[in-house]
């Protein structure tokens, strides 16, 4: 299936300049801060698929959240504190994949019972020692206090303050859109490039998570904000085609994140030679190839679509 690579990087032109409302970046700034303290509370109670998804979620949004705050900003407990919740987010990932392997052989590998029984014992031992640490590093992590990120609030609102988280959110935000107009195209013409794959599906979330920022709670609870929509422009209540965006980069992450999926259970399974389960990795390449040509096909229709381009934004 092939694409107008030409035609795609045309339309992959960035030039993001947000203005970033100090008030609506700390707001979202705290609020994340306390989302990470809640769902440590519910993992460590139970560490379920459900809460290790939500407590790896809410790590990355607090991750963007500080990563685009000014230096003056990063005190020494919130970049501790940071610094201790991606070691977690680390361990939880690795936690993850053992699920998925063991889903991937039973479901679409279509192995027998007798066949899985000795890889999920050694999966579930291997997930049980990962699980150990994590919760460890959880519990350290719950002993740290950092409710507020900014305590003196007079401080932030500092036009000089304002300028500086401006100008390094609008550098991060380039950047991480840099990266995936340069990736996009590898991709599209050679699907194993599995890293590259890997790094648009990572990029695309940080960048989603990047651009939550700029919506405050009235944004997020206003039904005219449309998240399908367009993928710039402004179209009144919404704020500059931010939501459009957000919307886009959620598809990418979730067809990605099945093709990542498939490749983790096929790298396993080639690195494992002894289990010989040749045909369990075949079922699985070729729903790994129908996932990649969904998606090949979703950048022809979606991302090719708007005149205004992907990263596009008119108000500079």
């Amino acid at each position: 299936m092939e694409v107008d690579l030409f035609l795609l990087m045309a339309n992959l032109t960035i030039e993001i300049s947000y203005p970033v409302d100090l008030d609506t970046f700390f707001d979202n700034y705290v609020h994340n801060v306390q989302k990470v303290g809640k769902r440590l509370e519910e993992y460590t109670k139970d560490p379920n698929e459900e809460n290790i998804h939500d407590i790896r979620t809410a790590i990355r949004r607090l991750e963007a959240s500080y990563r685009s705050s000014p230096k003056q900003l990063q005190k020494k407990k919130i970049k501790k504190y940071v610094g201790i919740s991606k070691c977690l987010f680390k361990l939880n990932s690795e936690i993850r994949d053992f699920d998925i392997i063991l889903e991937k052989l039973s479901n679409e590998g279509q192995i027998s019972e007798q066949h899985l029984e000795p890889i999920k014992k050694s999966l579930e031992k291997k997930k049980d020692k990962k699980l150990g640490k994590a919760l460890s590093v959880a519990t350290d992590l719950k002993k740290i206090n950092v409710s507020h990120p900014v305590k003196d609030s007079s401080f932030y609102k500092h036009n000089k303050i304002q300028k500086k988280l401006t100008r390094k959110y609008n550098k991060i935000v380039n950047g991480f859109a840099s990266r995936i107009e340069k990736n996009l195209p590898v991709v599209i013409s050679d699907s194993e490039r599995i890293d590259e794959l890997h790094e648009i599906r990572k990029d695309s979330k940080k960048l989603r998570y990047l651009f939550e920022l700029l919506l405050s709670n009235k944004d997020r609870s206003n039904e005219n904000v449309d998240k399908k929509g367009p993928l710039s422009g402004n179209t009144g209540d919404d704020v500059y085609g931010v939501s459009g965006l957000i919307g886009t980069l959620e598809n990418i992450q979730d067809m990605l994140g099945v093709i990542h999926d498939h490749d983790v259970a096929i790298a396993y399974l080639k690195k494992h030679h002894t289990y010989q389960h040749n045909d369990v990795e075949n079922n699985i390449t070729v729903n790994r190839k129908n996932k990649y040509e969904q998606f090949i096909q979703y950048c022809k229709s979606d991302l090719l679509k708007s005149d205004d381009g992907f990263f596009l934004n008119k108000y500079r």
